[in-house]
């Protein structure tokens, strides 16, 4: 699946526990502004932040950004898109977008 101008992404930032758990969490809300072979370029605008599943802090930001594309996996989680390919793309201070086929 090729990313389209327009589209709606999360973006998503964590820091796990030693169990494996996410402890500090931060979603971010964004809109695809551009799309080349190995990179999207995203408008973000709405930032939420979770501790242990609860909602700490949430705002709005209009900040722009790349993603270059790391990697393509195979979904291994449950739900409705588990065994379907995700294509991941990475930002080093915003974190990763998860796209799936």
């Amino acid at each position: 699946m090729k990313m389209k101008v327009n589209e709606m992404v999360q973006i998503h930032e964590g820091y796990a526990s030693a169990g494996g758990m996410f402890i500090h969490e931060k979603f971010i809300t964004g809109t695809v502004v551009k799309v080349n072979n190995k990179s999207i370029r995203v408008r973000m605008t709405h930032v939420k932040c979770t501790t242990n599943g609860k909602l700490t802090r949430e705002y709005d930001i209009d900040e722009t950004a790349t993603f270059d594309f790391l990697k393509t996996i195979k979904n291994k989680q449950f739900g409705k898109n588990a065994g379907k390919n995700v294509d991941i793309y990475k930002n080093s201070k915003y974190g990763i977008i998860e796209i799936v086929h």
